[in-house]
């Protein structure tokens, strides 16, 4: 093995047990609620253009029109696994009314998606999957540890933040915003 392909295996391991260890912090430490984009520092929508699973570019700036969530999520994250579902839920209940889940892992390999996705009995064309490779779109949005979802309204402006996972989408506080921005023209 090359030295700097250790060096981005031991960067990338060191990164995966941080995230972990914030994202056991911020569940613990804080009730999860839709918060301002300025509760994690953002005042401008990043960019994003990441590969899907299928190997095609996909570009946050196409959806303009859409509500779009844009989720962050690993497949050794417990909350993320049991936040997959709600996702899933959120876009075959909101897509026919111009919604989108934008489902971003987090610097696995496909394999490990696909093993993950197969285990859960989980289509790959259930949400659109995308592959954040070397974190540096988790690093621009400034997400809090997994998972931790931003809300982008129809103008591609982050509306809104969800530290955490989102356990019920039925509830008043998720679906309430979300069909809020889906009535925004």
């Amino acid at each position: 093995m090359k030295s700097s392909s250790l060096q981005q295996t031991t960067r990338g391991i060191a990164l995966s047990f941080l995230i972990a260890f914030i994202s056991l912090i911020e569940s613990n430490s804080a009730f999860a609620e839709w918060r301002a984009p300025s509760y994690v520092g953002l005042t401008q929508t990043p960019p994003i253009e990441l590969n899907n699973l299928s190997g095609q570019a996909v570009d946050l700036s196409k959806f303009k029109g859409k509500v779009v969530l844009v989720n962050f999520w690993a497949s050794w994250c417990e909350p993320c696994r049991e936040e997959f579902g709600e996702l899933i839920y959120l876009q075959e209940k909101y897509g026919p009314k111009g919604f989108k889940v934008l489902a971003i892992n987090l610097a696995e390999m496909k394999p490990r998606i696909n093993q993950f996705l197969k285990g859960n009995n989980i289509s790959d064309s259930s949400i659109e999957i995308l592959l954040d490779r070397n974190s540096v779109s988790y690093k621009n949005w400034r997400a809090r540890g997994l998972p931790t979802s931003f809300l982008v309204g129809k103008t591609g402006k982050v509306e809104a933040v969800w530290v955490g996972s989102i356990d019920n989408a039925d509830s008043d506080e998720v679906k309430g915003k979300i069909e809020s921005l889906l009535r925004q023209q």
